[in-house]
């Protein structure tokens, strides 16, 4: 079998939103989700702390930084060439209350207990060791912390059973109870789940 080249990321504009996605894995152009939702679902109020994971050019950290307001905090994390990248976009929102952070392979990298509120978009799919990194997103979490994970299914059918095969043509994409189950397994309690428009869905959950 042939090695598996490293994951780089690259951004990709999917409609109005950029996104973090593997180099060569083509975005999925029919999984948008609501951002009100998804702050709502996060019960994400003004002097919160959010954190952003894969957060691409950082629109959504800068609407989320708007949503804590400027005595609040965001954390949004990049991997590999993104994370310069993404400071520069954020240094040119002019957002003094968003910190970059460079993520890595299995962990986030943000500070323990430090978020009120985590997210990812289009990004779980991604992780080659979910186990390890639902591990550290629970450190990062304070007690009572939630957890959104915006992401879409994969072809019917074709979901992978090896986590490093989910971003592989034919396979791209997690399903919604796959996601569940790996953060229950976490020690997460998964307190809704919801769909969006074409395969895209989102799971809430907390830390107890």
């Amino acid at each position: 079998m042939a090695q598996r080249a490293p994951r780089r990321w690259r951004l990709v504009t999917v409609g109005i939103v950029a996104v973090g996605v593997a180099t060569g894995v083509a975005a999925a152009q029919d999984t948008v989700f609501p951002t009100a939702k998804l702050f709502e679902a996060l019960a994400l109020k003004p002097g919160a702390t959010a954190c952003e994971m894969g957060a691409g050019d950082g629109a959504l950290s800068v609407d989320a930084a708007d949503r804590v307001g400027p005595h609040g905090h965001v954390y949004a994390s990049e991997v590999g060439d993104n994370v310069q990248k993404l400071r520069d976009r954020i240094a040119a929102a002019n957002r003094p209350q968003i910190a970059v952070v460079a993520g890595a392979a299995e962990r986030t990298n943000f500070p323990d207990a430090s978020c009120d509120a985590l997210f990812m978009r289009k990004v779980y799919h991604h992780f080659d060791a979910p186990s390890a990194m639902n591990l550290s997103i629970a450190a990062a979490l304070k007690p009572g912390g939630r957890v959104a994970i915006v992401d879409f299914g994969p072809p019917p059918g074709a979901e992978a059973a090896n986590p490093a095969d989910r971003d592989t043509d034919g396979h791209h994409g997690i399903t919604a109870p796959t996601v569940a189950r790996e953060l229950k397994a976490a020690g997460f309690d998964v307190v809704a789940t919801d769909t969006g428009a074409g395969r895209a869905f989102m799971v809430v959950a907390r830390k107890g």
